[in-house]
C-alpha cells in the first residue's frame, strides 16, 4: 500500500523533455573515442573496414549459358518460322566459399556486360553500348554457396551487323569486378 502514492506520482507527474542537437559536445566521449580495439562508426579503423570488405576472387565461379549455341546471320525466311531471333545469354556467379559471404557493390544499376568477339579479336558486339544505366549505387550480398543469375536476350540482327561466319567467344563480366567472368563458344553461320 505504501507504493501506491509513488506509483500515482510517477504516472501523473510530467516528464521534462529536452531537445539535443547531436554534436561532439552532446555525444559522450566514449562513443567518439572508444576504448580498446573495437570498431565504432565514429572512430573506425579504415584498414580493418577495408580488410572486412576484401573479396577473394578465387571464391567465385562464373558460368555462361548461351541458347542456341549456333546462330545464322541471314534473316530467317518465311519457311523458317522456328528460327531463333534472339541469343539468350545467362550469366551465373556462385560464391564457392563454404564459410564467407560477400557484399558486391556496384556504382550504378549495371550488373554485367557481354562482349561477342571472334577468338582473340576485337568485339563485334558489346551489350552495354546501347544501354543507359540508372546512376544509383547498389549492392548484392552473396551467402556461401549461393548463386546470382542474370539473363539477357540479344536480338540476332544486332550481332549480325558486324559479324561474319565463324567461331566466336561470348564473354560476360560482372560489373565492377572484371576478375569475375566467364566465356562460352558461339558459332555464327551464314
Amino acid at each position: 500500500m505504501k507504493w501506491l502514492p509513488l506509483l500515482f506520482l510517477a504516472t501523473v507527474s510530467p516528464t521534462l523533455a529536452q531537445d539535443i542537437v547531436p554534436s561532439k559536445k552532446t555525444i559522450p566521449n566514449q562513443f567518439i573515442n572508444p576504448p580498446g580495439k573495437r570498431f565504432s562508426l565514429f572512430a573506425g579503423d579504415p584498414e580493418r573496414v577495408q580488410k572486412a570488405n576484401e573479396i577473394n576472387f578465387q571464391d567465385f565461379k562464373g558460368e555462361v549459358i548461351i541458347t542456341p549455341p549456333a546462330i545464322s546471320i541471314t534473316p530467317p525466311t518465311i519457311d523458317q518460322t522456328n528460327a531463333p531471333t534472339t541469343l539468350k545469354v545467362t550469366f551465373r556467379v556462385k560464391n564457392t566459399s563454404a564459410k564467407k559471404g560477400y557484399t558486391l557493390s556496384f556504382p550504378d544499376s549495371q550488373r554485367y556486360d557481354i562482349a561477342i568477339s571472334p577468338e582473340k579479336n576485337n568485339p563485334v558486339y558489346i551489350w552495354s553500348d546501347d544501354k543507359l544505366f540508372e546512376q544509383k549505387v547498389g549492392a548484392s550480398f552473396l551467402n556461401p554457396n549461393e548463386t546470382l543469375s542474370w539473363t539477357a536476350n540479344i536480338p540476332i540482327e544486332k550481332i549480325a551487323k558486324n559479324a561474319t561466319p565463324g567461331a566466336y567467344e561470348v564473354k560476360v563480366i560482372l560489373a565492377n569486378y572484371p576478375e569475375i567472368n566467364a566465356t562460352a563458344k558461339l558459332t555464327i553461320t551464314p
